[in-house]
């Protein structure tokens, strides 16, 4: 009776351990004589094709061979036992992680007569961004989705990193509900932070149907019409979503998408190729970087010219200087080209003193005024700043002719730096025009930080004003504002005599554009069109 009851309890113990470890024996040379159930659910076998095979069966092959060398020192030279963690390959060529305890049974006669190893599968508390890596490496055509939770950083600021980390378990828990059918993922990685990877292998096709693109835009819809329950809250989630298939630079790709997916205010979009066009890109930025720096060095920063017509006369009475960089073989690069690029850098504002530079020997040239395009930025670096104010201070005498045109494509970071300056620039009889308004930052309420003396309309505004009524009555509406004001007015985007002759009718105060003039290296003598204007 003591002997069965002695069996009883062995085999329960049995029975916890097939149900739990993973379990296998090799003989002296590690071929496989034992393997449980629960090394076959895990690795993908029958028992029939490990039998007999090699342990290195479910070897990785990128693991490093010196923990296979220590494992086999220990065990086989020191007859001890070894511990450690392995990453191993299933028969679908993914990955799974083990944490293993290998040793050897040894006779009576010291002989090692086998080796057993007891496995306890630790794949889910590995990086999953490392398991999601090894998978994709292993799928013949990986088909990535990785979805993100929009606004997580509010989210955690709102409710917390607690109630925010119960959100996101719950959430990669259920996600696999919202797939519809046909659109089967295996499982899902949990990357944290509000991210969620979905991996599939497309198998027989390196393409994706138009119907598997549907299926992902229903299984995006179906997340935003549910209501993710935990406790006795609700929380409604909305996502965006960034796909993409191929080996090469996949998750990267996908990445690069959702970031794109932002800046365009989408919520779902194809990552096609997007690595390889962010490579382009930053080598192409190179490029321009050390063409800039040539062009500092060699004073190829130069100014063009564009006239500025008066509207009643005809004639010109300003002109714009406008940067443009001489290349090597004497061909004229506009800012489009490399001005953005420049301020990645230190030389954005190198730029602008070659500018300023330019300007002011042209202001000698002329009895015109110059306006001088000076950015925010500009004028928030102190050194910048300083240069300026001691070329203005230096040509008192001719600073009554400099325009300043503001341009405000950047936030102002300190508004009272921006005032000071204006204020101390006009005790010199400098004027300040506000660049573009109408468009981006530019608004009202601006008028009482700046102070200015021209406003200069956007060209959006000015293109098709002889054809869109909306435009005609935004640009009559600051006419009248600005006459109210003593604020002069100018017109850019003057292309044709149709535009022109709708601005002259409104009565704004100046012209410039195309049609009147393209920027020149040299001061114009005169308008191009003068017979077309009423004097």
């Amino acid at each position: 009776m003591a002997f069965d009851n002695e069996l009883l309890i062995l085999q329960q113990y049995k029975e916890l351990i097939d149900n739990n470890i993973i379990v296998t024996k090799t003989d002296p040379k590690g071929n496989i004589t034992f393997a449980n159930d629960k090394f076959c659910d895990i690795s993908g076998y029958t028992k029939e094709e490990l039998l007999g095979q090699p342990h290195n069966i479910v070897r990785f092959g990128d693991v490093d061979p010196a923990i296979f060398k220590d494992m086999w020192n220990t065990i086989k030279n020191k007859k001890e036992t070894w511990t450690g963690q392995i990453k191993n390959k299933k028969k679908d060529g993914t990955a799974y992680y083990v944490d293993a305890i290998v040793r050897p049974i040894i006779n009576e006669k010291g002989e090692t007569v086998e080796y057993i190893a007891l496995r306890y599968d630790v794949s889910n508390f590995i990086n999953a961004k490392k398991l999601l890596f090894d998978d994709i490496l292993h799928s013949k055509y990986p088909f990535l989705v990785v979805i993100q939770i929009e606004g997580y950083e509010s989210l955690e600021s709102f409710y917390g990193k607690e109630i925010t980390q119960i959100i996101e378990d719950k959430f990669a828990t259920h996600l696999l509900e919202y797939c519809p059918i046909g659109c089967v993922f295996p499982k899902v990685y949990q990357l944290d932070n509000g991210y969620f990877g979905l991996l599939r292998d497309l198998q027989d096709s390196g393409t994706l149907a138009e119907s598997q693109t549907m299926q992902l835009k229903k299984f995006q819809q179906n997340i935003k019409d549910g209501v993710l329950s935990f406790g006795t809250y609700e929380y409604d989630l909305h996502v965006l979503l960034s796909y993409g298939i191929g080996k090469e630079h996949l998750y990267e790709d996908v990445m690069i998408g959702l970031k794109k997916a932002q800046e365009s205010k989408k919520d779902f979009i194809f990552a096609d190729n997007f690595t390889k066009i962010e490579k382009d890109k930053a080598h192409q930025n190179l490029h321009t970087i050390n063409m800039i720096k040539k062009a500092l060095h060699h004073d190829k920063i130069i100014s063009y010219f564009q006239p500025i017509v008066n509207t009643r006369t005809g004639e010109i009475d300003k002109y714009e200087s406008l940067v443009r960089l001489e290349k090597d073989d004497g061909k004229i690069l506009s800012p489009y080209f490399f001005l953005d690029v420049s301020k990645n850098g230190k030389y954005y504002h190198q730029i602008t003193n070659f500018v300023i530079a330019n300007s002011f020997e042209a202001l000698r040239k002329t009895d015109k005024e110059v306006s001088i395009n000076l950015s925010t930025l500009d004028i928030e670096d102190v050194e910048l700043r300083n240069n300026i104010i001691t070329q203005i201070t230096m040509n008192a005498d001719i600073s009554s002719r400099i325009v300043f045109e503001l341009l405000e494509d950047e936030e102002v970071n300190d508004f009272e730096i921006i005032k000071d300056f204006i204020a101390l620039v006009k005790m010199f009889g400098v004027k300040i025009a506000i660049d573009d308004f109408g468009a981006g930052h530019s608004n009202f309420e601006r008028l009482l930080d700046f102070q200015p003396d021209i406003l200069k309309l956007d060209g959006s505004l000015i293109k098709d004003i002889d054809k869109n009524q909306y435009s005609r009555d935004i640009v009559e509406t600051i006419k009248s504002f600005a006459d109210k004001q003593g604020i002069k007015t100018v017109a850019e985007f003057v292309h044709n005599k149709a535009v022109l002759d709708v601005i002259q009718e409104i009565g704004i105060d100046y012209l410039q554009g195309y049609y009147l003039g393209e920027p020149q290296i040299e001061l114009a003598a005169s308008i191009l069109n003068p017979k077309d204007f009423r004097i």
